[in-house]
This record gives structure tokens, sequence and C-alpha cells, in this order.
């Protein structure tokens, strides 16, 4: 395969976002970076307005707690929006702050001192469906600044351990390097926790976060970050991993 070719492969791995945009998803001496990835369709017209006005606010309180590291909402900008059209991605830094309890109705009340919990429940109840749940936890990543989009992928790969080196000694130096020369704002791979299953098609995602949407010069990177590197071989280690699916997600908020 020529450069050329390779090149019009730009988001050949993509995947599960991270909310924060300075931190990477490597592990911490608190533990492992952990994502709940919540699916939800949208039944009011104020569905974004609510998590905006309200939740965001709560989330950020949980953050300044201690209890969670980010929060943000997503939309989906390109993609099958007949079961989600948006994710919420909640990050946990180690087992402590995953089995925290959150709760939600003190944080609530010192968000929002003077409205109500009932209603706002009601209110969200009736604004949104919570289809899925799942939980990830982060493998590897470069460094994951401000962004717009996340290009989301799902990979299937029938062997972890060769699969996970794949990316972090072949594919992250060549993220880094597009995330150096400006063409991105991030990479990361992780692994699926909760659910799995022979039901579940996929067990690892990778994202591209970048601020605006178009081709990336993959291949010249790859040869940036691996002078001599056989474009061939690297096109056959593709092979390791089955791409499933891709969504292009666009990020609507999230907390500091």
């Amino acid at each position: 395969m020529t450069a050329k070719a390779l090149w019009v492969l730009p988001i050949i791995t993509a995947g599960i976002l991270v909310a924060s945009h300075t931190a990477t998803a490597q592990q911490s001496d608190a533990g492992p970076l952990y994502l709940s990835l919540d699916c939800m369709k949208s039944t009011a017209t104020d569905y974004v307005d609510l998590e905006k006005d309200i939740w965001q606010a709560m989330h950020q309180e949980l953050v300044n707690q201690g209890k969670r590291t980010s929060w943000a909402l997503y939309a989906v900008e390109f993609g099958d929006r007949s079961k989600c059209d948006y994710y919420t991605v909640t990050t946990f830094t180690g087992e402590e702050q995953l089995n925290a309890d959150p709760a939600y109705e003190a944080a609530f009340e010192a968000a929002h001192p003077r409205k109500s919990w009932a209603k706002t429940m009601a209110r969200t109840l009736a604004s949104r469906e919570r289809v899925s749940s799942e939980l990830w936890v982060s493998v590897d990543s470069t460094e994951i600044k401000e962004h717009r989009f996340a290009i989301v992928n799902m990979m299937y790969a029938r062997d972890p351990d060769v699969y996970e080196r794949m990316e972090s000694d072949v594919f992250k130096p060549g993220h880094q390097t597009l995330v150096d020369g400006g063409h991105r704002a991030g990479w990361s791979v992780y692994t699926l926790v909760s659910p799995i299953g022979t039901s579940v098609p996929y067990n690892y995602s990778t994202v591209d976060f970048v601020n605006e949407l178009g081709p990336a010069p993959m291949a010249e990177s790859m040869i940036t970050a691996h002078p001599g590197l056989d474009l061939e071989e690297m096109h056959e280690m593709l092979e390791l991993r089955e791409h499933v699916s891709s969504e292009t997600w666009a990020r609507i908020a999230g907390t500091e």
C-alpha cells in the first residue's frame, strides 16, 4: 500500500470519549481511568437545556467534591440516531471514585439551592430515556486538548494483548505526531469492562479528538514517528482487529 493510499484512512482507529480536555487517560497513582458511557434518547425539545442548565452544574459539584474526574455531553453529529442521539460521558480515576456514592440530591441542593429536586427529576425523566450504560477503562492515550468533535469507532480484537501492544507501540506515536502538528486534539484507546458476552460485538474503542472534520495525514505521521516503516506491514497490522462501527460526536458541554 502506498503512502497516498493510506492517507485516505484518517480515522481507521477512533472511539470512546474522555470528557476532560487536558488530562491523559493513562493510569495515575490513584488508579486507572474509568468511563461511564450513557446512551440517551431525547424525548423533549428542552433536553439539551436541561443537561446544560441543571445537570452540568451538579456534575461540576461532584467533580469539586472529588467524586468524579469529569463529565461531558455529546450529540451524535453523523451516525445512527434511532437508538441514541446523545451520550453523556463520566470519568472516574481509580476504584475509590468509581464506587463513591454520588448523593445526587445533595449535589443538586448545593448547585441549585432554590430549585425543587422532585420537579427536576420529573422533568429529567420526561426529557430523555437512558437506553443503555457501559463501563470502559483506559488502555492508553496521548494528551487530550480542547476539542469540538470526537470520531468514535468500535473495535473487536481476538487477541487483546497483541492488539493493545499494536495500538500503544505502533499507532500511538503516529497519533502523537498528528497532535503535535495540530491535525488532531488527541487520541485514546479503551477496553470494555461491562457489559460483555457473545451478544456484544465489540470489546475495544479508540477516539480521535478533532476541531475540524476531514482527512489527516496519517501515513506521513506514521513515517515521521517510525522512520523506515513498511506501510504494507502496518496495513496488515490493522487486521488484528475488526472495525465494527463509526460515528462522529459533537461536544456540547462539560465540566471544567
